[in-house]
């Protein structure tokens, strides 16, 4: 009986664990013969993108890597389930992998932290489009200087005019399909942008 009781307490401290909002242990990566596979919340895997599988954090979930090794660190996507090794909690792709120095050993002690927690929703293909709204001021010259800033960093982003109680001038990026969507959240992540609001625009 005692046995038992030790037992179901230490299963419920790793589903604790697991559900935290930051983890450490042991990444691994998975890359080639997996690109091109459907991943398990329904998009097709890209090893290139800046992906991962996590056991519990909801799919479309945003978070940061960083070694435990060599304080290197990256912004990925959840959009896949595992690592099934049960020692391992992260499995990143070969582009996340790469960022932080892992390929040669194949796996890494890393912390990882949830920066933005996703939807869950399984990913159906369809003709959506999506708008961000990156920032909104009171006044056109700051959005105009946000806007320069992003271009340096290669952001196509506009500045449109609202009238409500007072005059917004809102800073956007228009036209998005799921996967430009997707590959842009984590590219604002890099930048330290996260404070954004995503639209999803009818048909």
């Amino acid at each position: 009986m005692k046995k038992s009781l030790i037992t179901i307490f230490l299963f419920l401290q790793i589903i604790v664990y697991l559900n935290a909002d930051e983890q450490e242990g042991t990444a691994s990566w998975y890359g080639p013969n997996f690109h091109g596979k459907k991943t398990a919340n329904g998009e097709i895997f890209n090893t290139n993108d800046y992906t991962a599988a996590h056991r519990t954090f909801p799919f479309n979930s945003i978070v940061k890597v960083t070694s435990l090794e060599n304080s290197k660190s990256t912004i990925v996507r959840i959009n896949d389930r595992g690592p099934f090794a049960h020692e391992r909690i992260i499995d990143l792709s070969l582009a996340a992998a790469t960022d932080i120095d892992m390929i040669k050993n194949g796996v890494m002690k890393v912390k990882v932290e949830l920066i933005e927690k996703g939807d869950n929703k399984y990913h159906r293909f369809g003709d959506h489009n999506y708008r961000i709204q990156i920032a909104s001021f009171t006044e056109l010259k700051n959005a105009e200087k946000f806007i320069e800033n992003l271009k340096n960093n290669l952001y196509n982003a506009e500045v449109e005019k609202v009238e409500k109680d007072k005059t917004l001038y809102r800073v956007f990026i228009d036209n998005l399909n799921y996967s430009e969507l997707q590959l842009l959240r984590v590219k604002l992540n890099k930048s330290g942008i996260n404070n954004y609001l995503v639209i999803k625009k009818k048909k």
